[in-house]
């Protein structure tokens, strides 16, 4: 029942992580919430985001956005708009208006609804490698307040207002006539896209946001992308910041998935590895992998015990049962990755080094970094003291023109053993950059009463008294014995005695003398 409490209470902070509270939206000095009507609703339901709200997602942010490499911009509609707009983007200037020459349109004001166009940033002069902003451009002739005919142009002395992302630059974003020109949704059916919505009229229009309608995919906002702990269970606790109705939320880098032997909780229902059937009718699941089941009298290591689930577990921890994120060691529970040091460039979850980007997919203009889909550096800035690498990752300048061996990172220009420093978790051993099983040493089949042993191993009754004699083998043992440790007895062996101790005898006269020879 408490287990049962702790989900519910882990859901439902989820919940509220990813839900941002609605705030209405309204025009200032004291105008209507916006976007007024349901034309917009009906043109969202019409594409498939019946998710979206369009009065209770509607939002002024974000402002401004992290590009991917290659953005697709999509004219939606122009509605009912008397203009001929365009629509573009700009690179943002931290505490500086958009600059005039740096508008750079995308789609033309005689585009038809349902028109696609696409910016490839990689390599594209015009990029100065930051965040960008989108501004809309109309034709509005200041005289007559209408130029219906006219075809929008971005060009020096033209007629006609720049509204931006970014509010505070717009011309009629202060004062009595402050208006909000834009209204923003994050798509719910496809990911990293946005609608922009706008009113296209200076200080004023009807509100209901359908003037020029566009779809810009391969965007985040800004501060999106990070990684982040959504407060679920499992492979679901892992996070990626991302906009939900103007706000940054933590949401889910994954969603729950079937059960499968890896050490992570995939269903995410708070027990990790959890099923009767992930692994073969022989095998059982342990610490991540599927192995053959340990018998009670050999396969697990010195120390170390068979429970009933076939596994081997440290001697102390037998009966010792700890919770999901944990591990028992020496009889108590611990953190799963408490005392593990992963190789370099691993990660520990659930107990196990793992590469953070295993499983992890990103599309073209992303590349997974420390298991979060990033945009590739190509098309993004990287640090200070950082190059872009070919793998669309940024790297240390020292070891941008470093190849290292397998199992090896560089580090400050030099190729180090990825297992350096290493503590991989118990039963496993560093081994070229990566933490391995310790197969356990095999001892053979369990002796047995019934097996016909050979003369000279005879099983022999305690009690019937027998004349011991103990000799020492001394440093010839070896010879007598290869590979015991030191002791020239066998357990279970025949004592020595009568006959054959004198052909041990002879036998160790013989060691002797070759022994001499030698020296």
């Amino acid at each position: 029942m408490a287990h049962r409490l702790l989900r519910l209470l882990a859901l439902l902070a989820a919940f509220v992580a990813v839900t941002p509270s609605a705030l209405a939206i309204n025009q200032p000095r004291g105008g209507p919430q916006i976007p007024v009507g349901d034309a917009l609703q009906t043109l969202f339901s019409m594409r498939g985001e019946s998710a979206l709200r369009a009065r209770d997602d509607a939002a002024i942010t974000p402002e401004r956005f992290v590009p991917g490499c290659t953005l697709t911009f999509t004219l939606i509609t122009r509605g009912q708009a008397a203009f001929r707009n365009v629509f573009g983007w700009y690179n943002v200037r931290p505490g500086m208006a958009p600059d005039p020459n740096d508008l750079h349109v995308l789609i033309p004001c005689d585009a038809p609804d349902g028109a696609t166009f696409t910016l490839a940033l990689r390599g594209n002069p015009d990029y100065r490698g930051g965040e960008i902003g989108f501004f809309l451009r109309t034709p509005e002739d200041g005289t007559s307040g209408r130029c219906s005919q006219c075809c929008a142009r971005v060009a020096a002395g033209a007629p006609g207002h720049n509204f931006f992302s970014e509010r505070q630059y717009n011309p009629d974003s202060m004062g009595a006539d402050s208006y909000i020109h834009l209204l923003i949704y994050d798509s719910r059916s496809t990911a990293n896209a946005f609608y922009f919505a706008w009113e296209d009229l200076y200080s004023g229009g009807d509100n209901n946001f359908t003037d020029f309608v566009a779809r810009v995919d391969s965007v985040v906002c800004s501060g999106a992308g990070g990684a982040c702990d959504t407060g679920m269970m499992g492979a679901c606790a892992a996070g990626v910041r991302q906009c939900r109705a103007g706000v940054l939320a933590c949401l889910p880098a994954v969603t729950g998935s079937a059960e499968r032997c890896d050490g992570v909780d995939n269903d995410c229902n708070g027990q990790v590895d959890d099923g009767a059937s992930l692994c073969g009718a022989t095998q059982v699941c342990d610490r991540g992998t599927c192995v053959d089941r340990c018998r009670a009298e050999l396969g697990c290591f010195s120390g170390e015990v068979c429970t009933d689930r076939g596994t081997c577990v440290e001697t102390a921890c037998a009966t010792v049962s700890c919770a999901a994120n944990q591990r028992c060691v020496a009889g108590r529970c611990v953190g799963a990755c408490e005392g593990i040091v992963c190789p370099m460039g691993l990660a520990c979850r659930a107990g196990r080094c793992v590469d953070p980007c295993q499983g992890v997919s990103c599309d073209g203009d992303n590349v997974c970094v420390e298991g979060v889909c990033t945009p590739r550096c190509e098309c993004r800035r990287c640090a200070t003291g950082q190059t872009c690498g070919s793998d669309g990752r940024c790297v240390a300048d020292a070891c941008a023109s470093v190849r290292c061996a397998d199992g090896q990172r560089c580090v400050e220009g030099m190729c180090r053993d990825a297992c350096a420093g290493a503590v991989c978790p118990r039963g496993e051993r560093c081994e070229r950059g990566a933490c391995v099983v310790v197969p356990p040493v095999d001892a053979g089949p369990p002796r047995d009463s019934a097996v016909e042993y050979p003369d000279a191993l005879e099983p022999v009754d305690a009690s019937t008294p027998v004349d011991v004699k103990v000799f020492d083998a001394g440093p010839d043992a070896d010879l007598l014995y290869p590979g015991n440790d030191g002791c020239a007895c066998r357990a279970g062996a025949r004592p020595v005695t009568g006959t054959h101790a004198l052909g041990a005898m002879a036998v160790s006269l013989l060691a002797l003398l070759r022994r001499r020879r030698r020296r």
